[in-house]
């Protein structure tokens, strides 16, 4: 496999992908995901705020427990009604 070139946003150099990431500390890993998404420059080194990125899965996390909560308490009652009301006989 052929390495990736790009320009290094801080110099303007034609670099590879791993000596952009060795140059601005960032796994190499995630250098080439962010390049298959399609980003560049100074997008392809920006660190991570990590708080942020916690409480933003904490937040996603949270959403994906109420929705379940709902579904749950929506099938308890509609499974605690008398099978009349349901339209049986």
């Amino acid at each position: 496999m052929s390495a990736i070139y790009t320009k290094d946003p801080a110099t303007s150099e034609r670099v590879t992908l791993s000596e952009l990431a060795k140059r601005h500390g960032v796994h190499v890993s995630t250098i080439s995901r962010r390049y298959s998404e399609g980003k560049r420059g100074q997008a392809l080194v920006d660190q991570v705020d990590m708080q942020a990125h916690l409480a933003e899965l904490n937040a996603k996390a949270h959403e994906a427990a109420e929705r379940r909560k709902a579904i749950i308490l929506t099938s308890m009652n509609a499974l605690s009604r008398p099978f009349k009301q349901l339209g049986g006989n």
